[in-house]
């Protein structure tokens, strides 16, 4: 019998949160199983499809297979770097912390510097945001957008956003 990872899970936000933590434990390359993993991710598509046109907090859910794949790569990507916290924020990944040691993969891995933020932070490709910049802080954002927050594997606890 298989385990149903996201059983019991209500809204968009638990199911992401629930697949961090998953990944975090059972990732191969973080010294977990590929078949486990596989299950995972076939079980976190099942879910979000599940939560598609829902409304959440003013924003309805428009479920996209490839951009919650790509968001799901870059995350589990980010995971294998120490001393960072990553911010998923709407659909960009924030990533803060000790990111200066970090600086030339987080460049090969397609992230940004945000002087105004001062941090780095990745989007999926093709996807803008809105059409005019956003002058609200990372709270601001999480509070509009909604946010999950998570530390790569090995660090030391870093504020919340």
């Amino acid at each position: 019998m298989t385990t149903n990872y996201f059983q019991g899970l209500n809204n968009v936000a638990e199911i992401k949160s629930q697949y961090r933590e998953l990944a975090r434990k059972f990732h191969p390359d973080l010294g977990g199983c590929l078949e486990t993993m596989k299950t995972i991710n076939l079980q976190y598509h099942n879910a979000l499809k599940g939560e598609n046109n829902k409304e959440y907090d003013g924003h309805t859910y428009k479920y996209n297979s490839k951009t919650e794949q790509d968001i799901m790569d870059k995350i589990n990507e980010l995971l294998k770097l120490n001393d960072i916290q990553i911010d998923l924020i709407g659909l960009w990944v924030w990533i803060r912390g000790e990111t200066k040691p970090h600086k030339d993969k987080l460049k090969e891995m397609g992230c940004y510097w945000h002087s105004k933020r001062v941090c780095w932070y990745w989007k999926p490709k093709g996807y803008s945001g809105s059409r005019r910049t956003n002058p609200g802080s990372l709270d601001e954002l999480a509070r509009k957008y909604g946010a999950q927050t998570f530390n790569s594997m090995g660090t030391k606890r870093l504020a919340a956003v």
